[in-house]
């Protein structure tokens, strides 16, 4: 497991590879309102923006398919920190939404 912070006045944790099966986690120290994540489209991703630890088809993540390349979610929390993980070795992006 790697941990990224994102701290404020910065915008992302760019061009991060997953390992297979193991969590990443990124935080953010500042308020955000929306999270993009973009990934290279070669394995699917599943994630949580709510700290909780996700799991490869977990039905409590998001997921970004392969061949897809970015998605953009909403967060409740005030600093959130999204975990991810895949069953291949993406390379991804994390960062507030423009």
């Amino acid at each position: 497991m790697t941990s990224y912070p994102i701290a404020a006045g910065t915008n992302a944790a760019h061009d991060k590879t997953l390992v297979a099966s193991t969590v990443d986690t990124v935080t953010f120290a500042a308020q955000v309102e929306q999270i993009k994540i973009w990934t290279d489209g070669t394995a699917a991703v599943y994630f949580t923006v709510d700290g909780t630890t996700p799991t490869v088809s977990g039905s409590h993540c998001f997921k970004i398919p392969a061949t897809v390349l970015s998605e953009t979610v909403n967060v409740q929390t005030m600093a959130p920190t999204v975990k991810l993980v895949s069953a291949g070795t993406p390379v991804y992006s994390v960062g507030v939404a423009p």
